[in-house]
C-alpha cells in the first residue's frame, strides 16, 4: 500500500513539474528576444569623403560598387560574430586564404586623424591586399617561410590590419631562400608580378602595372623583404632576436588575411625598442615615419602621439586574456565591437 501511494505522489509530482514548464515557456516565448542585428551605416563614411584614386586594379566605379555592398552588409549587421586563430598546421600549399577564417572589413569605415593621417587609399590598400595574397601563395607553392615584421606585425597587433600611418609591407625571409625566390622571378616572366633584388640582403615584390617609386625602378606599392642569417640561438637582420621569440610562427590577421608571424610580438618588439626607439610602447605611443616608401625619400614630418587619441577614428583592438588565451575585440569608434577573435596568448 505504502508503495502505491509512493507512486501515486511521484507521478503527481512528475505532472506538476511539466504544466509548471509549459506555462513557464508559454509565458516566455511572448517576451521579445534580445537580437544582435544591429544597424551600422551610420558609422560608415560619406563615398564622396573616400579618397577616391584609381590604380591599375580598382576605379571609382569598383570602389563605389563595393561601397553599396558594404551598406547592405552593415545595415543588418551581427554584432555577435566571434572567430579562433587557425592553427599554422593547417596552413598547406593547397589551400586558399578563403579556407581560413574570412575576417569582416569594410573601406567604407575608414577615416583619417588629421595628427596621424592615412597613408595610402583604399584603393591602393586593395592592391596591397591582392599582392600580399599573392605572394603568401608564390611562397606556399615554394616552400618558402616568411614571417610578417616591423611595421606590418605592429599593424596586425594594433588594428588587424596595415597601419593606417604606413604606406609598405615589411616581412623577414632566410637568406636560404634567396636564389630560389630569384629562380621563381625567372621562370615566371610572363606574370603580372616581380621581385626585383635590391641588395643580397633585400628584395621588392610588386605588381608591374604599378607605378614606379620615385626615380627608382621598382614600383609601389611594394612588399619589402628583407633577409636574415641564423644560428642555433638567433636570427640576424638589422638586430638579433632570440628563435624562441619568433617560432614556431603563428597566423596572424592581417586585413581579412591570415599571414604567418612571430610568435611573440610583445618580446620582438622590446628587442626592437631596445635596438632604435627610446622609449617605444607597443600599446601607447603610435608614430609615422619620416620616409616615403611611395617616393622613396624622406617627405614626412615624424610625428609620436598617444595611441588612444586615434581610437575613436581608427578601428584598434582591445584585449582581455586569460592565463592561454586573448580575446581581441575589433573596436569602432572606441565603442562598437565589430567582432571578437581568439587568439592564443604570447608566451
Amino acid at each position: 500500500m505504502q508503495r502505491k501511494q509512493w507512486f501515486i505522489i511521484a507521478g503527481a509530482l512528475f505532472i506538476t513539474s511539466q504544466l509548471y514548464l509549459y506555462f513557464f515557456y508559454r509565458h516566455f516565448e511572448h517576451f521579445p528576444q534580445i537580437s544582435t542585428i544591429s544597424n551600422l551605416t551610420s558609422l560608415m563614411v560619406p563615398f564622396e569623403h573616400l579618397e577616391r584614386n584609381a590604380t591599375f586594379s580598382c576605379s571609382e566605379l569598383t570602389l563605389q560598387s563595393r561601397y553599396k555592398l558594404e551598406f547592405q552588409q552593415l545595415e543588418h549587421y551581427d554584432l555577435n560574430q566571434s572567430y579562433k586563430q587557425p592553427s599554422m598546421s593547417i596552413r598547406s600549399k593547397q589551400q586558399n586564404q578563403t579556407d581560413l577564417p574570412q575576417l569582416p572589413y569594410f573601406y567604407s569605415l575608414w577615416k583619417t586623424a588629421s595628427i596621424l593621417p592615412r597613408l595610402i587609399t583604399p584603393c591602393e590598400h586593395q592592391v596591397y591586399i591582392n599582392l600580399l595574397k599573392t605572394f603568401d601563395q608564390i611562397c606556399r607553392q615554394g616552400g618558402v617561410e616568411y614571417m610578417i615584421s616591423y611595421g606590418t606585425l605592429l599593424g596586425s597587433y594594433r588594428n588587424h590590419d596595415i597601419l593606417p600611418y604606413d604606406d609598405d609591407v615589411d616581412v623577414l625571409i632566410h637568406v636560404k631562400y634567396y636564389s630560389l625566390l630569384a629562380k621563381i622571378n625567372k621562370l615566371n616572366n610572363k606574370t603580372d608580378w616581380e621581385f626585383y633584388r635590391n641588395t643580397r640582403t633585400n628584395m621588392k615584390f610588386y605588381f608591374l602595372e604599378s607605378p614606379s617609386a620615385g626615380i627608382y625602378k621598382w614600383k609601389w606599392p611594394f612588399i619589402g623583404m628583407d633577409f636574415y642569417t641564423d644560428n642555433a640561438t638567433h636570427i640576424r637582420s638589422y638586430m638579433h632576436i632570440r628563435k624562441d621569440i619568433i617560432f614556431p610562427l603563428v597566423l596572424r590577421p592581417i586585413a581579412g588575411l591570415w599571414v604567418p608571424g612571430p610568435r611573440n610580438i610583445y618580446k620582438f618588439f622590446q628587442v626592437m625598442s631596445s635596438r632604435y626607439y627610446s622609449s617605444f610602447s607597443i600599446d601607447e605611443k603610435c608614430y609615422t615615419q619620416a620616409y616615403s616608401h611611395r617616393e622613396e625619400r624622406r617627405k614626412h614630418q615624424q610625428k609620436t602621439v598617444f595611441c588612444e587619441q586615434l581610437r575613436n577614428i581608427y578601428p584598434y583592438i582591445r584585449r582581455t586574456c586569460d592565463s592561454d588565451y586573448c580575446q581581441e575585440h575589433l573596436m569602432l569608434n572606441n565603442v562598437t565591437t565589430l567582432y571578437v577573435l581568439k587568439m592564443i596568448r604570447d608566451k
